[in-house]
């Protein structure tokens, strides 16, 4: 039996991690597999996931600080799979799956959550879509 040091350890921690990124780049390159969707995905799109809304400082600091988010995590998300901007969103409203105790939320705005979590988070508002049929008024 032979015994890793250290040094071969590390290595082959490495290799392992850099054998892992090949295989998602291959998968995420082949269109077909980088565009199914996932349970809670509401869309995919090629472009950049800061694209989806106006970035928000004032409810970023607010996700980041655990006082706005989604209630539960990507229950329904955009995953964004073009070239550029990567990731993936989560989504809520006022009225469904915002965890909103200050009342920071407009109503008639969706809210986009990206690395809800985390130091980082950013929040994208957009306004909701309107159903068909739905009057303006």
């Amino acid at each position: 039996m032979q015994i890793l040091t250290d040094k071969s350890l590390t290595t082959c921690i490495r290799f392992a991690g850099l054998l892992s990124f090949i295989l998602t780049l291959g998968l995420a390159s082949n269109g077909e597999a980088a565009r199914k969707r996932i349970a809670g995905q509401w869309a995919y799109t090629d472009q950049p996931y800061w694209k989806v809304g106006a970035l928000s400082k004032k409810l970023s600091n607010a996700c980041q600080r655990g006082e706005f988010g989604q209630r539960k995590l990507y229950r329904l998300s955009i995953g964004y799979v073009g070239g550029k901007g990567r990731g993936i969103t989560g989504i809520a409203n006022t009225n469904w799956n915002l965890h909103d105790p200050k009342r920071l939320a407009e109503p008639r705005k969706t809210y986009h959550f990206f690395n809800q979590g985390y130091s980082n988070c950013k929040v994208y508002v957009a306004d909701t879509p309107m159903r068909r049929g739905q009057n303006t008024r």
